[in-house]
């Protein structure tokens, strides 16, 4: 499996949020969104939006790469090289889902 770091959080925060872009063994892009809370776990929360294969081949055309470096692709145009804070997860989890969006293609969205 392919996969990129799109944001980690910084280790002394109190919310742990993490957000990987990957092509799994069936060729889909899957972009992965998790957050736990040391002092509130009932807020944690897995998400994750899944492209099927051929609208990932598909994006893969459109954005003229391989199907194995959509996750750079993703880190290019949203990730965050460093550890950041909490509060900026769910912009880079949007831009994630966007940059797919302007493509052509859906995901599915699910909470795991």
């Amino acid at each position: 499996m392919n996969e990129k770091n799109l944001f980690s959080t910084d280790a002394d925060c109190s919310a742990q949020a993490e957000i990987y872009a990957s092509i799994d063994v069936r060729k889909r892009l899957v972009v992965e969104y998790s957050c736990s809370y040391d002092d509130a776990p009932q807020r944690d929360f897995d998400r994750r939006a899944v492209v099927d294969s051929e609208d990932t081949a598909q994006m893969a055309a459109y954005y003229k790469v391989g199907v194995e470096q959509l996750p750079q692709l993703l880190f290019d145009r949203c990730g965050v090289p460093y550890d950041s804070t909490p509060s900026e997860a769910d912009g880079v989890f949007k831009e994630a889902l966007d940059v797919i969006l302007d493509s052509g293609v859906h995901y599915k969205l699910s909470n795991l």
